[in-house]
């Protein structure tokens, strides 16, 4: 395997700018050597030339210090992963759309606050208007383009959607998730409206205004916008899904953009977080970008415009994960780091970015405080099983499953933890026994990132485990005119399954009356007058009560 050289700085510069590290009480900086030999043992797993990898970008202060690449970007054209290699984005994307909208909130041209319809009139009008800060901070309550396409039987990559297709989509959904700004929910749909939004405010093509306005002014020569997938890019990579002990293509097959779909180097994000520290594009459009959003609760979330603001190890963290097909990246600059920044790219599935990124921040800065141990206690199982059974949360309605083995509580194959706090550790999130004063209500209650809290309540303390003849009552036609799709209900092998269109079928498994698990979520049904099934329902994280009506 041959070594892939550094950064284009001097030796000299890279020196001086480790040298300047600016945080308190920092250790001593690694050399150039040093610094390689880091990202060399945490990229260890892809300095292969049959694997694909990651290239990756640190600077400080401005100055480059690494840029470097593992692994393979094209494995049957035998092509390296070099800091010139163009990787996919994914929703590390969101902060450039973002961007674009904030210059025209600069041009005068539209304000964040302004509701949406008056750009987008295609909106239906809900009981609150969703503004165009809505869009951007996933508090919109809109529900996630992708699961709608896919319940239409097409889930992303297998045929090829358009603009104009997740728009139309979205655009004819007569419910959301919530009522608009209640909530945070990550969705795409709202990246996806603005890219409309910007074309009709600046009378430019999407593509074609952020160039002007954002890529050639700050030198981002090497980004632009998957807007024709099919388009030949000399250096970009192929992104990979693991397949057995092989590997297989998966690349983004849409034209979708807006939202993920950006080709760039690492290089380049380094110098676009260089921009933003520097405030090139003016403080009013990029203090703007790390301004946090209020739910109408007034609870602040982390989520700001396009970009997260956070902690790491007790300092502030502003970043953004992306994933697209093979695609895996982060992006983060730690202005208490002597401005920090660090860009991973990877093109394989499910390659941990973030954790990449941390491990480089915990290698050069040790002194950073570290998050302590859990603080658990001997847990009191006689009293912890009282707690076995299926709970359903409030919002998507999936289900979690407590239950019993060897006489210890496990969440899956994980103990249930008590705290010495009182709370419980389900995995690794902290969360609340409760008991309504009844004594007949038993609910869990978690409370997010973001200090918002999701609550599971008790539904049944024995696994559903309905015959073929139980299921029979389910077998039928149910449409939502939404998305257009009447799915077909049958049993099939003794279990339930839901087909939206022919070729396409979910199996599903039964979890308590009438609620199943399916490979996207829940399903469940819900009956009328004289017991009769009457409405299928869908639930997951992006999308949380999606109806479809029986029909004969």
């Amino acid at each position: 395997m041959r070594i892939l050289s550094p950064a284009p700085t001097t030796l000299l510069a890279a020196m001086a700018a480790l040298s300047a590290a600016s945080h308190a009480g920092a250790q001593p900086a690694p050399s150039a050597a040093g610094l390689t030999a880091i990202t060399d043992k945490i990229f260890s797993a892809w300095n292969s030339t049959h694997s694909p990898g990651c290239a990756v970008g640190i600077s400080r202060g401005g100055t480059t210090l690494l840029e470097r690449g593992y692994g393979m970007a094209d494995l049957a054209g035998e092509r390296p992963i070099t800091p010139s290699t163009f990787l996919e984005s994914g929703s590390v994307a969101k902060q450039f759309t973002a961007t674009a909208v904030m210059l025209l909130v600069a041009d005068g041209k539209l304000a964040l606050d302004d509701d949406a319809r008056r750009y987008l009139p295609e909106l239906r009008q809900y009981d609150r208007p969703i503004t165009v800060r809505h869009l951007l901070t996933h508090t919109s309550g809109l529900r996630e383009w992708s699961n709608l396409v896919a319940w239409q039987g097409w889930p992303r990559g297998t045929r090829v959607h358009t603009q104009g297709d997740a728009f139309r989509i979205i655009t004819d959904q007569q419910a959301l998730n919530y009522p608009v700004g209640d909530h945070y929910s990550y969705t795409n749909s709202g990246f996806l409206l603005t890219r409309t939004l910007v074309e009709r405010v600046s009378g430019m093509d999407f593509e074609a205004f952020t160039a002007a306005r954002i890529f050639a002014p700050l030198g981002l020569t090497n980004t632009s916008w998957r807007g024709d997938f099919t388009r030949i890019v000399p250096g970009l990579s192929q992104a990979y899904r693991r397949n057995g002990t092989g590997w297989r293509l998966d690349m983004p097959g849409d034209n979708v953009i807006a939202a993920g779909g950006l080709w760039t180097t690492v290089g380049d994000w380094l110098r676009w977080n260089e921009h933003l520290t520097k405030k090139t594009l003016g403080s009013a459009v990029v203090d703007s970008l790390t301004r946090q959003m209020k739910l109408t609760s007034g609870l602040e979330i982390s989520y700001a415009l396009g970009l997260m603001v956070g902690q790491y190890r007790g300092t502030t963290q502003i970043g953004h994960s992306g994933s697209t097909a093979g695609y895996s990246t982060y992006l983060a600059r730690y202005p208490q780091l002597g401005n920090l920044s660090i860009a991973v790219l990877c093109n394989s599935a499910g390659a941990p970015a973030t954790a990449y990124t941390h491990a480089i921040v915990d290698a050069l800065h040790p002194e950073l405080t570290r998050t302590p141990a859990p603080d658990t206690v001997a847990a009191n199982q006689s009293t912890l099983l009282a707690w076995r059974g299926s709970y359903e949360d409030g919002r998507w309605h999936t289900m979690t499953r407590l239950d019993t083995s060897g006489g210890v509580l496990r969440m899956g194959t994980t103990p249930v933890r008590t705290l010495r706090n009182g709370a419980v550790l389900l995995g690794n999130q902290e969360t609340r026994l409760g008991l309504s004063a009844d004594g007949k209500t038993r609910t869990l209650r978690a409370v997010t990132s973001d200090g918002d809290s999701v609550v599971w309540t008790l539904r049944a303390t024995e696994q559903w485990t309905p015959d073929a003849a139980a299921l029979q009552p389910f077998v039928g036609r149910y449409r939502n005119e939404e998305i257009g799709v009447t799915f077909t209900v049958s049993v099939l092998n003794g279990a339930l399954t839901v087909s939206p269109r022919r070729g396409v079928t979910d199996t599903l498994t039964p979890t308590v009356r009438d609620a199943f698990n399916s490979k996207g979520g829940a399903v469940w049904f819900t009956r009328g007058k004289g017991g009769a099934i009457r409405e299928m329902h869908f639930g997951e994280s992006r999308v949380w009560d999606f109806v479809a009506v029986r029909v004969p």
